[in-house]
């Protein structure tokens, strides 16, 4: 996924810059990095380095990668660096540590608490306890996409987004399979109050000597009744949560797609 990424934006970077070479033979150029580090300062190598630096400076476009492990961080920058020769490497950045402490730590280096992140792909365990804190961290507009194993796992982001009125609108949730994807539909609703009481009242309407009662009166004993037991059922909320038709798949996941709002804007579950 993170190769996937890197060959998506590299056609927005400058090409790195090579190693200085003049043609000679590599005990040649160790020999002029050293004549070039007595007169000058500076090693063939510092040079390179120094370019390297200036170019990643130049970035436009950087896919920021986090693994809570260290281990499987270094894993995962030896796989990109052994890809075609590395000529995806340079557009991505490792980094270990946890999702919502590094998004902290950014905003503190960069001294703003102004977006700095166009897209977000949690692709972790428990994805909605860090839907709040990288929050801040997404452009408006810019999307938040969460892929888990289990539709259960997308259902608890769904409701965290509901319960805190993340600035987040649900596009899509999909379930990836090995050839086929279907769409999920994947909504918070809340249940209506049960018509039953008022079917009730508009039978008892007559009197048994069928004379009409007060009809004005009986409206509103009708919806002082009605409001008080939506009063009762406004904090009840239900989760809709079913594949759209199509073809059944076989393995994979589900991926979630929200966009960023806003903020003030209400959300859509």
């Amino acid at each position: 996924m993170t190769l996937h990424l890197a060959r998506a934006i590299h056609a927005a970077n400058p090409p790195v810059p090579k190693l200085p070479s003049n043609g000679h033979k590599q005990d040649d150029i160790k020999e002029e990095e050293d004549d070039d580090a007595v007169s000058m300062g500076e090693s063939l190598s510092d040079l390179q380095q120094s370019n390297l630096e200036a170019w990643r400076a130049s970035r436009r476009a950087i896919v920021h990668t986090l693994d809570i492990s260290s281990k499987h961080s270094k894993h995962a920058r030896k796989i990109v660096q052994g890809f075609r020769r590395g000529m995806y490497a340079g557009n991505v950045d490792f980094h270990v540590g946890d999702v919502s402490a590094w998004v902290a730590q950014q905003q503190t280096s960069r001294q703003t608490k102004v977006s700095f992140l166009t897209h977000i792909l949690l692709d972790l365990p428990n994805a909605n306890l860090h839907l709040a804190n990288v929050a801040p961290a997404l452009n408006v507009n810019g999307t938040l996409a969460v892929f888990n194993p289990n539709i259960t796992q997308i259902v608890d982001c769904v409701e965290t987004v509901r319960k805190h009125k993340l600035p987040y609108l649900l596009d899509q949730v999909i379930e990836l399979g090995a050839s086929t994807i279907r769409e999920w539909e994947v909504r918070a609703v809340r249940p209506r109050a049960s018509p039953m009481k008022a079917d009730e009242d508009e039978v008892s309407e007559f009197s048994s000597g069928g004379e009409p009662i007060d009809s004005v009166a009986r409206q509103e004993a009708r919806d002082d009744e009605l409001a008080q037991e939506l009063a009762k059922n406004e904090e009840k909320w239900a989760t809709v949560c079913r594949p759209s038709p199509g073809k059944q798949v076989v393995g994979g996941g589900f991926l979630a797609v929200w966009r960023k709002m806003e903020p003030g804007v209400p959300d859509k579950l």
